[in-house]
Order: structure tokens, then sequence, then C-alpha cells
């Protein structure tokens, strides 16, 4: 069959398909940034609490917001705005028949990141950030509320950069192209952190985006995120000579 070029109505449509998904990821991770880092949110939150319980409500509003900014919100609205658009479209469906190949990819890669993350989060320049609930008895329910708003959190920001933006680009401008632009957004966002999260989210970008569009789901690139974040804070909390795992001095600050 000869080629036939797309009708102008096609490429239009393309390009507003392209263009929507990095709008909307642009848009509220600015969004979510703003809230996540503003000063007036903090003075709030520090002037109603006592410093220690101030910071672990802190951590704990932001990320519930990046839950909600990055990932009820812009799912939210794809669904207003696009015809038959539903929750596989956005990576969040389940594929029985990918469950081998979801399985194999986590522990493969967390094979791979565990070691690495492990050996640098025992230097000071990570625990001295990490985790950022900074108590220095780490009893259970402290563990819990880290563990569980870092899945929030983390749930809405693999459903942007994975769900929203990179699903919602291979349909328009196919897989390469939309690898390429959701690993560079992705490693963007971590330009604020500093230079080795910024370079290392490359390759860890380009493995998740693999993987999230083999498997056809966000699941894989969740679960593994949310590996790498428990190895940090639990071995930034063991490395860490102001942290211990128990219940002495829970409630004193760390810093």
């Amino acid at each position: 069959m000869p080629y036939l070029p797309e009708s102008g109505s096609s490429i239009v449509m393309n390009s507003l398909s392209a263009i929507v998904p990095v709008m909307l990821t642009v848009v509220f991770y600015s969004i979510y940034w703003l809230v996540q880092s503003s000063g007036k949110a903090k003075e709030i939150i520090y002037s109603r609490y006592e410093p220690n319980t101030a910071n672990v409500v802190h951590v704990v509003f932001k990320r519930c917001a990046g839950f909600l900014l990055l990932g009820i919100v812009p799912v939210a609205l794809t669904f207003l705005f696009t015809e038959g658009y539903t929750l596989a479209d956005a990576g969040l469906g389940y594929r029985p028949e990918m469950w081998g190949f979801t399985l194999m990819g986590v522990i493969l890669t967390s094979v791979l990141i565990i070691p690495v993350v492990s050996f640098g989060a025992r230097k000071p320049s990570v625990y001295e950030i990490y985790p950022e609930i900074r108590v220095t008895g780490w009893t259970g329910r402290f563990m819990f509320a880290e563990l569980f708003t870092w899945a929030l959190y983390l749930l809405g920001y693999e459903t942007l950069f994975r769900g929203v933006l990179l699903f919602g680009l291979a349909q328009s401008i196919g897989p390469v192209a939309a690898t390429i632009i959701s690993v560079i957004l992705y490693s963007a966002a971590h330009l604020p952190k500093n230079r080795a999260e910024t370079l290392a989210a490359i390759p860890f970008g380009v493995v998740l985006c693999l993987l999230t569009l083999y498997s056809g789901s966000i699941w894989i690139a969740f679960i593994v995120h949310l590996i790498n974040a428990a190895t940090t804070t639990i071995t930034a909390i063991k490395y860490n000579p102001a942290m211990n795992f128990g219940i002495s001095g829970e409630r004193d600050s760390a810093d």
C-alpha cells in the first residue's frame, strides 16, 4: 500500500494529544513544587505544633499534596476532557497476563538498585536530608507514617510521569519519543534537589519507562520507586548517628 500522508486535521490532533500530557505534567508539578516549598504553609504548621510534631505534619502535608496534585487532579482532568479515557489509559489498570513480567521486573530492578541506594544513603550528605521526618527514635508509628506517605506521594508521582505523560505521549508520538521526553522532564524534576539525583534519574527513568511501556501499567515503576525510598529511609536511619530504631528519644529532633 502506498504511503499516504496524514491529513491536516490528523496532524493537529496528534500535536494536541502530545501537548496536553506535557502541559499537565509541567503545570501540576510546578503547582505541587510551589505548595510543598511554600514558606507560608510551613510557617502555619510550625506555629500550631511543637517543632517535632510540626516536622511530621509538614512532611505528611507535602506528600499528601503530591498525591492530590500529581495523581488525582491530572487524571480527573484527563477523564473530564478525553472521551473514552479509562484508568488503564493512565497505567492504573490490572493486566493479569503481565503479573509474571511485573514480578520479575520488580525483583531484577530491585536487585540492582538496593545495593547502590544502600551504599549512597550511608553518606552524611544523604542521611542529613533523608528521611524527611527528623525524629531520633524510629518507632513503628513513625516508620508507618514515613512509608505510607511515601507510597501515597509516589503513586501520584508515577501516575503523572509514567501514566499521564508517558502513556499519553506514546499514543500520539510513539514509545521512543515518549520515553525521551518523559525522561527529560523526569530528570528536570530532580534539579532542585542536587546534581547527583538529577543525573541518576536519567538511567533510572529510562529503565522505568521501558518496563512501564512493556507491562502496560505503572505498577513496576511505583513498586520499584517505593523500594528505593524505603531503602534510603532505612539505611539513612541506620547510619545516622543521631537516629536509632527504638523508643528512646522518639520525640527528639534529629536536627
